[in-house]
């Protein structure tokens, strides 16, 4: 029998994680407390639906993939943990001790639990780490990187103030700068100190930081500039690696990777990369950006089955942990003006 996972928070991104763990032969339940998500699950995925987490609870639930907004995860988290199932949270934006304190529970029930770093699963990152782990372009330097999207057009069926991107004490803004810094940190090493502009620059109405602009030292000696925001039209994502003897560029929208030893450029496309997975059409209740490859979130799926059954993940806890740390002196340094170490 497929194993059960309950999947708490049935939005854009907790259709999607149904989605993909259908897709790799899960049998999944759902939680939220919203009717007309459920009745959206229940009709797009033919999954038994909750609106209380003790009647999912009593499902016997393998495992909890949390979905929710952000600032809910950590009860959702706990509860997994008094349950003793593994979880895997979408990107955390919760206060470090807060982290801590799920870590330190983990520890004490001996739980495993797995947070999101889902770029790093997409293929032009995995070929960008292998480039990198094959001194491809020697010792890295310098890493530059911005990405940008125009968050009033990510949900566009619904009012921006009914979402939890709305305010920053629920996440909004603080959740784009985390979704970057994990895998980045991954490829490059994790920040030491930070020198950091956290500022509301768009337009629309929110009150959230919309734009993250860090100047970081990282543990590697690189020194990375990073620009995470959701105020630009159209949408990019770009990452610059200068190394001793090279230099690597992604262009996310262009789909390839490009290296230069300092001669001619090799090109890499994501195609050559990718594992064939079906490519997603819209549907009722998608975002914008819920459209297309769904090679990461499948493959990020499977690596949180194989902590399921007892492996450890890639990007753990106190790793996120850690670039909690880095986004909070970040908005310290904003405040202050001055660079911020990382303890």
């Amino acid at each position: 029998m497929a194993p059960r996972i309950l999947v708490a928070g049935l939005g854009s991104m907790g259709k999607r994680r149904v989605r993909n763990l259908q897709f790799l032969g899960m049998d999944v339940v759902g939680l939220d407390i919203s009717e007309e998500r459920r009745r959206q699950s229940s009709d797009l995925y033919g999954i038994g639906t909750h609106a209380d987490i003790g009647a999912a609870l009593a499902e016997k639930p393998d495992a909890m993939v949390i979905s929710t907004p952000p600032h809910v995860h950590k009860e959702y988290a706990i509860s997994s943990i008094k349950h003793r199932l593994p979880f895997f949270t979408e990107v955390n934006t919760m206060p470090p001790g807060d982290m801590q304190e799920i870590i330190d529970l983990c520890s004490k029930n001996g739980t495993r639990g797995m947070p999101s770093c889902n770029v790093a699963f997409h293929p032009s990152v995995r070929r960008i780490r292998s480039l990198l782990e094959g001194g491809a372009i020697g010792r890295p330097l310098l890493a530059h990187f911005h990405s940008g999207a125009y968050l009033p057009d990510w949900h566009p069926w619904e009012n921006l103030s009914d979402y939890y991107v709305y305010k920053k004490e629920t996440g909004g803004g603080r959740d784009q700068i985390m979704w970057e810094l994990s895998w980045l940190s991954m490829l490059l090493g994790r920040p030491r100190t930070v020198l950091g502009h956290a500022k509301k620059l768009g337009d629309f109405d929110a009150d959230i930081f919309d734009t993250y602009a860090l100047q970081m030292e990282l543990e590697g000696g690189t020194l990375g500039s990073v620009v995470v925001d959701v105020i630009q039209r159209p949408p990019s994502r770009h990452l610059e690696i200068t190394g001793t003897s090279g230099t690597i560029r992604w262009d996310y929208g262009a789909r390839t990777v490009v290296v230069s030893d300092g001669g001619d450029w090799s090109s890499y496309p994501e195609k050559d990369d990718c594992h064939g997975y079906p490519v997603e059409q819209r549907k009722p209740g998608f975002a914008s950006k819920d459209v297309g490859m769904t090679e990461s979130y499948i493959d990020e799926m499977r690596a949180f089955l194989d902590v399921v059954g007892g492996g450890s993940p890639a990007f753990t806890l106190e790793d996120e942990r850690d670039l909690l740390k880095t986004m909070y002196e970040a908005e310290a340094s904003s405040e202050t003006g001055a660079k911020r170490s990382i303890g």
